[in-house]
């Protein structure tokens, strides 16, 4: 590369990014390695990726500021929350927005410290660690592993972030970064324990593990959610009129995530926690909607 082709790059990366600078989409027919020229389309079309990156968690710092200033109210005074995201945010849920609240300090942590954006699997799965230990301490392991990944020849996947995540939020820190790629090790298999049912059926087993209310939780299983020792869904969580699975739900939703993180090769708490971040995502809300009349 010559000293012209240098001063052309270190212009290009002075410049703010603009819509202009990434590269028309042409069919063309080039072989062997990039020229100068073709290197700084590659890293005109990298810096509209990373852009728009780093443009989620000014996103988030967006949402931040309007809520804590409380500018969401509207010129009457009289705007909640929810109706200010309706008019100006494509009508998010306040759920939505809060969770891209809770993201983007972090976010912009793994930027500053990685000099590039990280994917949102990934932020999500350091998120709790972060708010606990500090966003940019977690930054730095986090881009620490990016960097032995991308050192090693190894893929950084969003299972090796939680692996990362487990040891930070055990309190220890991994003594070799590549200790982190192996494969978390799923728990023995745990005897099913027969669940009462009533009504038609009553009588039989079905799988999975099922606990009372009040009985501690054996590692893996699907949480009861506040069922009475009866499954019946009476007492203390379902008073006023509080829906609660019941003892079958719960049963056939532990199996149901036990073989599946089988499959998936990931333990069943991480394949539960997935499932509930699906479940509680506004895709879902529009989704059952969508069934509740057919």
């Amino acid at each position: 590369m010559t000293s012209n082709d240098k001063a052309l790059g270190r212009r290009d990366r002075a410049r703010a990014f603009v819509p202009e600078l990434i590269p028309e989409p042409q069919d063309l027919d080039r072989t062997g390695p990039l020229d100068a020229k073709e290197q700084q389309q590659l890293d005109r079309i990298h810096a509209a990726r990373d852009h728009h990156q780093a443009a989620k968690w000014m996103r988030g710092k967006a949402l931040d500021a309007a809520f804590r200033r409380r500018l969401f109210r509207g010129e009457d005074g009289q705007r909640t929350r929810q109706q200010y995201l309706d008019d100006e945010w494509d009508g998010i849920s306040e759920s939505a927005a809060y969770r891209e609240i809770g993201e983007w300090p972090l976010a912009k942590a793994i930027t500053d410290a990685l000099e590039r954006p990280a994917p949102d699997s990934h932020v999500r799965a350091l998120v709790d660690v972060a708010d606990k230990q500090g966003h940019g301490e977690v930054a730095r392991w986090y881009a620490e592993l990016r960097r032995h990944g991308q050192q090693a020849g190894r893929r950084v996947t969003a299972e090796v972030v939680a692996n990362l995540a487990d040891f930070l939020r055990s309190g220890a820190e991994p003594e070799r970064l590549e200790a982190l790629f192996v494969p978390r090790q799923l728990p023995p298999a745990r005897k099913p324990a027969p669940a009462k049912r009533t009504g038609r059926g009553a009588g039989e087993a079905v799988t999975g593990t099922v606990v009372a209310h009040g009985q501690d939780q054996p590692v893996g299983s699907f949480p009861n959610l506040g069922m009475s020792a009866d499954g019946d869904g009476t007492g203390p969580a379902g008073e006023a009129g509080r829906w609660v699975l019941s003892s079958e739900h719960v049963a056939r939703l532990s199996a149901w995530i036990a073989d599946g993180a089988s499959k998936a090769k990931i333990s069943p708490e991480r394949a539960a926690d997935l499932l509930v971040e699906a479940l509680t995502d506004d895709t879902f809300q529009h989704w059952i909607a969508a069934r509740a009349w057919t």
